[in-house]
């Protein structure tokens, strides 16, 4: 009779104490331990995540391109904003 080795890789998940008590007392109306409840929840998501396509190069570049022109359409003096951002990050650091 064949033996099947099962290789057990643990996760380490953190949780605030208000988190860890939402868990805890799910996986008990599931009647589950609080690892099984979450792994079960963790696969099924990762499940859904995987079945969505996945978007082209040239979705994302219309995508980012989308975003640009929006952000033009709001700056039609055509400011550098993010040059204007570092220099009054730049001026905050000096002062303090």
């Amino acid at each position: 009779m064949a033996v099947l080795s099962v290789t057990r890789k643990p996760l380490g998940v953190r949780a605030t104490p208000g988190q860890h008590k939402v868990l805890t007392q799910a996986a008990a109306r599931a009647n589950r331990s609080v690892s099984s409840f979450v792994l079960s929840a963790a696969l099924e998501a990762a499940s859904a995540q995987a079945s969505k396509p996945r978007k082209s190069l040239e979705e994302v570049r219309a995508i980012v391109e989308a975003a640009r022109e929006e952000v033009r359409k709001h700056n039609p003096s055509k400011r550098d904003l993010s040059k204007e951002l570092i220099a009054e990050r730049r001026a905050e650091a000096a002062r303090e």
